[in-house]
């Protein structure tokens, strides 16, 4: 029951999360990303990467959307032509191409999202079901003593509140 449990239980250990210093560029960034998904292949797919300062503070959290939008060219930064003209043509060549390369050298402080939220790691998943729906995220900190220890996603404390109300319907089966 996800009353019962704490959030340690459901987390993933920050040893298992990629996270990386605010100093390091969106490509290096990107290669991260991309190595975690091979190396968790089948486990979880990481959608964002812990950022932290020199004393290991955590300072971001660079999102998927976070890092293709610290990457396109800055005609794209212009929603509303393309939006209202769905003729426009888009070059992928200047996404793809050097303009993006360029964009990829900025360091990740410059794209990453705040951490809104974070969450104890002896907190209750009711209390952290109640921080993410409240404040519309995905995912959060888990800390222990004030420091990251992991990362608990909406998705991991979903599956503890399908299995509670699925084992209690078929419990409640004839």
């Amino acid at each position: 029951m996800p009353d019962k449990r704490k959030v340690r239980e459901v987390m993933i250990p920050l040893k298992k999360y990629p996270h990386i210093p605010q100093w390091f560029t969106l490509r290096q960034a990107v290669a991260i990303v991309r190595e975690s998904a091979f190396e968790c292949a089948g486990a979880f797919e990481p959608r964002t990467v812990l950022v932290f300062d020199e004393k290991h503070h955590l300072v971001g959290i660079l999102t998927l959307r976070d890092l293709l939008k610290g990457l396109e060219p800055g005609f794209y930064r212009e929603r509303q032509l393309i939006l209202s003209d769905p003729s426009i043509k888009i070059d992928e060549g200047a996404l793809l191409g050097p303009g993006m390369k360029n964009q990829a050298e900025k360091p990740v402080s410059e794209v990453m999202s705040p951490v809104k939220v974070s969450v104890k790691a002896d907190d209750s998943l009711v209390k952290a079901i109640f921080l993410m729906v409240n404040e519309k995220v995905g995912m959060m900190p888990v800390l222990e003593e004030d420091k990251v220890v992991g990362m608990v996603r909406l998705t991991d404390l979903f599956l503890q509140v399908s299995q509670a109300i699925l084992e209690q319907i078929n419990g409640e089966l004839p």
